[in-house]
């Protein structure tokens, strides 16, 4: 008994070193070791704090349908407010920690959480928001693969294990937009590795789980394929799993409007326009076509680093344009956070500006959706303190009209995001020049 715990204990140890190695060794560079280690786990630590005791209905309602298709294997055809992966994503997942969650369920007849009432409450809140940690986390150690300067290395850590938007989004609204936007930092890494296919499936993939990274495929296309038949395969590469993944559910008619409205994301990027006649001219349209535009008589590039470097931008670019334009939800602000980050390193200069970007999104969201956002979030602890409390519009309005307060910072967002187009645009020319040269 004795030799044999021996040899377990021997094992274990092994284990763990080889899984030390493989992940913090490998991760992070030897001579600042300690310094990202020490940020992974401030950032950790804020993040954990969080997970347990917020929950809003947004969660609920994904981990519903997910609760559906793994215990009863449908998902309401109505109901379908994302395509077919995401649910079968967090499905996933659920049934990985089913043996830690005992009781968690929903009524029958309303849908409502069984385990909201649960004494469990806390434990279910964190292992729902568990799996966010795994790609949150990816997206850092990407950021560090594509950074080669040390410095700059270490602030875009800092910058990711501190941004408060990711840490809101995830841990506090429960919202899955990560596991998309880690898809689509992960196609950036593997432009930058020269494996074009495999960033144009993982592309694909991200638009399985939420649409917004098809606004990305024609720069992607534009920019990567050399030449017409290039473009076409590319294409291929980023459709078909599309295609596969969400063919089953063509049928559903909660799905048929996913697919024709993009998520509803086209009713938001339609509202803002200007009448022409008896014709309506859309804005955000007119602005991505000229992205698109500037990105066809500017997309010669000589290395895969360089054409790493021209999506990044479109992207970053057509995200800012897409705020700038569109009524958008404080989760969608997540998509542009890898692209943010990495521009911003490159750009010192710029971090103030980025800052001040999230300070509006927060003024934003607090005062447009009030309690909902901010103390309702934290009803698991004790709902009727935290529903009683002031909410932050009744705040601001003993000083200044809430709603104007909110338009001002709303409007120095825009103003904002305008700026670092014109940033990235000339960032865009400066590369090309780079290149000629």
């Amino acid at each position: 008994m004795v030799s044999t715990k021996r040899i377990s204990f021997r094992k274990l140890v092994v284990f763990v070193t080889w899984i030390y190695r493989i992940s913090i060794m490998r991760v992070f560079p030897e001579e600042d070791r300690l310094i990202f280690l020490k940020w992974t786990l401030i950032g950790l630590l804020i993040r954990l704090a969080f997970m347990p005791f917020a929950l809003h209905g947004d969660l609920v309602g994904i981990n519903k349908f997910a609760f559906l298709l793994t215990h009863r294997g449908y998902i309401p055809s109505a109901r379908m407010d994302y395509p077919p992966l995401a649910y079968f994503s967090i499905a996933f997942f659920q049934f990985l920690f089913k043996p830690l969650m005992p009781d968690f369920g929903y009524a029958l007849d309303s849908g409502n959480p069984l385990w909201g009432e649960s004494s469990h409450l806390f434990r279910y809140l964190f292992l729902l928001k568990f799996p966010y940690l795994i790609f949150d986390f990816g997206i850092a150690f990407l950021l560090l693969r594509l950074v080669d300067n040390r410095e700059k290395r270490l602030m875009a850590f800092k910058l990711w294990m501190l941004n408060p938007l990711i840490i809101f989004a995830c841990y506090l609204h429960g919202q899955f937009d990560i596991m998309p936007t880690f898809l689509v930092a992960l196609s950036l890494y593997y432009v930058w590795k020269g494996k074009l296919t495999v960033s144009l499936i993982l592309l694909g993939l991200g638009a399985s789980l939420k649409q917004f990274p098809l606004l990305f495929l024609i720069p992607a296309l534009i920019l990567l394929g050399r030449t017409k038949l290039q473009k076409f395969r590319l294409l291929l590469w980023a459709v078909v799993p599309y295609l596969l993944l969400t063919f089953p559910y063509w049928g559903a008619s909660g799905f048929r409007h996913v697919l024709t409205t993009g998520g509803g994301y086209d009713e938001r990027v339609l509202e803002l326009y200007v009448g022409i006649g008896s014709h309506r001219v859309y804005i955000f349209v007119i602005g991505y076509a000229i992205i698109l535009a500037f990105l066809y008589f500017h997309s010669l590039t000589r290395s895969s680093k360089q054409a790493f470097q021209k999506l990044l931008l479109a992207e970053l670019v057509i995200c800012l344009w897409f705020y700038a334009t569109v009524f958008f939800h404080p989760q969608w602000v997540v998509w542009i956070m890898p692209m943010l980050t990495l521009f911003v390193v490159g750009h010192r200069k710029l971090t103030t500006l980025y800052w001040m970007l999230i300070i509006c999104v927060f003024v934003y969201f607090t005062l447009e959706w009030g309690g909902l956002l901010t103390t309702w979030l934290f009803s698991p602890i004790d709902r009727v303190f935290f529903h009683s409390l002031i909410g932050p519009g009744e705040i601001v309005s003993y000083f200044y009209p809430s709603r104007k307060f909110l338009y001002i910072f709303h409007s120095i967002f825009i103003g904002i995001s305008f700026w670092l187009i014109y940033q990235a645009f000339r960032s865009f020319l400066q590369e090309r020049s780079k290149n000629e040269e």
